[in-house]
């Protein structure tokens, strides 16, 4: 098993790391280089190649100021690792825009795609932007023969990445209200118009939630909390799509699921809530920034935070965060196993780093790490009194003779954290 995680700690770099063992050791590779006028760089996400090429996509930025630690976004970066994350070269600056954020990464890992191979970053610009390298990292273009960072929908947030086992990539955002998707089936020569994932949905920015500083704050909390998509794709062309929503007067975690590929969505239009019955949280218990992964068994894994009180000697403690798994084997049409991955809650006022230096705003990334093999599933959360506030987490499987094991999940890198 081959792996690695990329961290950034406070708002200084990003860092990389490789085991080769199955995650009993661990090499450090340092912090990723920067290119001259670069403060830092920030939004790790990691994918792989054929070739067993690793690659970051990350989002560089200038020095800060008095008003603004982070300093102002240069563009969308890519490194690239050929020893498994030993050593990374200098970034490729393939998009320069100080609108760019949230990129996320995926490699088509399938050896039975046309396209087996490709890697794929969409990122946000105000639309949503797209590149992919046909070369393994030689070149970047966008859709067609146009330079990356091509336009392939309009009004994006917080864009999410898959690819399935036919090379098919799909890309689901939210808008608004709205979580919406497009497809490509030619290894991202083109783009479907955008379809409606999801309509009516109550993000947290939206639902009346404390935001001194623009970012909405969970009761009980004075972490930043978004609403971010994230999308997976399971045997064949079933899709999942997870949020973080409301409209119960408490964050909860709501999907939609579809088995032809986004055709037809299952469910009501405003989506149906992952956790019920037994298996759901409590009600003073918010569920949020979910994740999800693929086993090549078809599997479907969502993690996410849990935060709120515990019962404790007759009393409760501080608001805290669990970190939780809820499994679904029909495909992600229902997930009716759950399990709390952390041994203990983590306390996220402990070290927490602010967000953009803001004093009464701090920061516990708005993403966590978690992959997928046919080992089962690998959970990377963060926790601020570890010092780490993000990580990306991509496995790369190999059996007993040193062959790639691939699959769609294998290569689907996630996103975590942003400026």
């Amino acid at each position: 098993m081959l792996a690695f995680l990329v961290e950034r700690t406070g708002m200084a770099q990003s860092a990389a790391y490789a085991t080769f063992d199955g995650g009993k050791s661990w090499i450090d590779s340092g912090p990723l280089p920067l290119l001259a006028g670069w403060a830092g760089c920030s939004d790790p996400s990691v994918a792989w190649d054929n070739a067993g090429n690793a690659y970051v996509a990350a989002l560089p930025f200038g020095p800060g100021s008095a008003t603004d630690a982070t300093g102002p976004v240069i563009g969308i970066a890519m490194y690239k690792s050929s020893d498994g994350g030993r050593s990374w070269g200098l970034p490729t600056l393939i998009h320069s825009s100080g609108g760019d954020d949230k990129q996320w990464a995926a490699g088509d890992w399938n050896p039975t795609s046309p396209y087996f191979g490709r890697v794929y970053v969409v990122w946000d610009g105000g639309n949503l932007l797209f590149a992919r390298t046909t070369n393994q990292g030689a070149t970047w273009i966008g859709t067609g023969a146009s330079a990356a960072g091509s336009s392939i929908a309009p009004n994006s947030f917080a864009p999410s990445i898959c690819v399935a086992r036919d090379g098919t990539i799909y890309v689901a955002w939210i808008s608004g209200t709205t979580i919406s998707f497009v497809k490509s089936a030619d290894g991202g020569n083109s783009f479907s118009a955008p379809s409606v994932v999801a309509s009516g949905v109550t993000p947290l920015d939206a639902a009346g939630l404390s935001a001194p500083n623009g970012f909405p704050e969970l009761p009980g909390g004075v972490f930043r909390v978004e609403t971010l998509p994230s999308i997976a794709v399971g045997t064949g062309h079933h899709l999942v799509v997870t949020w973080a929503d409301y409209r119960d007067g408490v964050s909860r975690i709501y999907y939609r699921h579809s088995t032809n590929g986004g055709t037809s969505w299952a469910g009501a239009a405003s989506g149906q809530k992952l956790l019920t019955g037994a298996v759901a949280s409590g009600a003073g218990l918010h569920d949020f920034h979910p994740q999800l992964a693929t086993t090549p068994a078809g599997e479907i894994g969502c993690s996410f935070y849990e935060f709120g009180p515990r019962p404790s000697g007759g009393g409760t403690t501080p608001p805290l965060i669990d970190v939780v798994l809820a499994v679904s084997t029909d495909n992600g049409a229902t997930f009716p196993n759950r399990a709390t991955v952390t041994d203990t809650p983590w306390d996220p006022t402990v070290d927490a780093p602010l967000s953009h230096g803001t004093p009464s705003t701090t920061f516990i990334g708005d993403y966590f790490g978690l992959t997928a093999s046919k080992l089962g599933f690998v959970v990377q959360p963060a926790n601020t009194a570890g010092g780490s506030t993000m990580a990306s987490f991509s496995v790369e499987v190999e059996d007993a003779n040193g062959n790639r094991v691939t699959s769609s999940s294998a290569a689907i890198a996630m996103a975590i954290g942003t400026n």
